[in-house]
């Protein structure tokens, strides 16, 4: 009869500890790859290598590996994980040649119990196949957060291009971009163009000390209504800025548009 009672109990244990046993996935090092202040690559993006463990006491399966705007990946070399085991992943974040700056990106993991999705894909596939009772076919997501700030010689604000608000038909309006020389020695500015009609502050040779900023004053008189496009275009002395393009948008209304008539007072 003990004997019977503690067999009874076993069986009981061991339920209970196989109901509760189950996959987790851990990103090694943290959820954060952070490569700090960093230059711009020349190969124009920024590589690294995640591992991904399995830290729990079932086998897992990566059902999903999802990168978001900017980044590309390499696919696991493991997608099936015992406990204990890792997946290594390569990952690329690409950094355009006008970036500069704190970027954040990620990627989307996803991953869910082996024997319940090998169930689930049994089930999906014939219908003669029914789940198991308490099969784990849940799919779980976690994210891999991608940050870089990228340090260029030349840096601008509030961004690479000039953004003309309420344009009107007629009537000037301004925008400004602000460079500054984010580096340790002098870099000159010169040989200045525009196009799309804008007049600019700055038409002379300009030399920017380390650390000195510099305003691109910006100003247009828009003739006819719809999309606005220019741009300004410079020349510098430093190798990673050869030609500087910056571009000006914005979209032109008729100066008698009800936008711009503010609060007017009907006729009575």
């Amino acid at each position: 009869m003990t004997q019977r009672l503690f067999a009874m109990l076993a069986v009981a244990v061991l339920a209970t500890a196989t109901a509760f046993a189950q996959p987790k996935l851990e990103i090694v090092g943290g959820e954060t790859y952070d490569w700090g202040k960093t230059s711009a690559p020349k190969e124009g993006h920024l590589e690294a290598e995640i591992k991904m463990k399995n830290i729990g006491d079932k086998a897992l399966r990566l059902t999903d590996v999802r990168p978001g705007c900017g980044c590309t990946k390499t696919d696991p070399d493991k997608f099936d994980l015992k406990p204990g085991e890792v997946s290594t992943m390569k990952v690329k974040l690409n950094i355009s040649p006008s970036q500069a700056g704190s970027i954040t990106k990620n990627i989307t993991v996803s991953w869910a119990d082996l024997a319940g999705n090998d169930a689930f894909k049994a089930y999906k596939s014939s219908s003669n196949t029914p789940l198991p009772t308490g099969t784990d076919t849940t799919i779980r997501s976690q994210y891999i957060w991608l940050k870089a700030d990228i340090q260029r010689a030349l840096m601008f604000q509030p961004s690479m291009y000039f953004s003309f608000q309420d344009l009107k038909v007629g009537q000037e309006q301004s925008a400004k971009v602000e460079v500054t020389n984010n580096s340790d020695s002098p870099i000159v500015l010169s040989d200045w163009s525009t196009d799309g009609g804008l007049v600019i502050n700055q038409t002379s040779r300009v030399t920017l000390n380390a650390k000195e900023r510099l305003e691109i004053i910006a100003k247009v008189v828009p003739m006819a209504k719809g999309n606005y496009a220019g741009g300004v275009k410079f020349k510098t002395s430093h190798s990673d800025h050869a030609e500087v393009d910056l571009r000006a948008y914005g979209f032109v209304q008729d100066s008698q548009s009800p936008v711009f008539q503010g609060n007017v007072v009907p006729a009575k």
